[in-house]
């Protein structure tokens, strides 16, 4: 695993989530940029040395990215990231694709 390259992409992916009001073109690249790191992940073997801080800031801001799903889909448009999703033929395990259907897990009730 190319740790330094790992660290750029998250980056760049950091640039994309804290700015959700840019264009759909930059969202769609966030998205395109998430699979990237993805893919890094799924190829690294457990001797690859990423430092937990890169894993806990890629937390932070799949969580960012997840509490502005809102602002997402009305700057991309839920038939652009349809349309996109289709073309790329995600998996839902590449949940980031499908901020359009997927639901908050519901919060449990407080007792009183």
């Amino acid at each position: 695993m190319n740790v330094k390259e790992f660290e750029r992409l998250i980056g760049k992916y950091y640039g994309y989530v804290v700015d959700m009001e840019g264009s759909g073109v930059e969202i769609l690249d966030a998205l395109f940029v998430r699979d990237k790191i993805q893919g890094i992940l799924d190829r690294s073997l457990p001797e690859d040395k990423v430092p937990p801080s890169l894993y806990e800031r890629l937390y932070e801001l799949d969580g960012l990215l997840w509490e502005e799903r809102r602002t997402f889909l009305v700057v991309l448009g839920e038939a652009e990231l349809q349309h996109a999703r289709r073309q790329q033929r995600s998996p839902r395990s590449r949940w980031w694709w499908y901020l359009d259907e997927l639901k908050p897990s519901p919060q449990p009730e407080r007792s009183a």
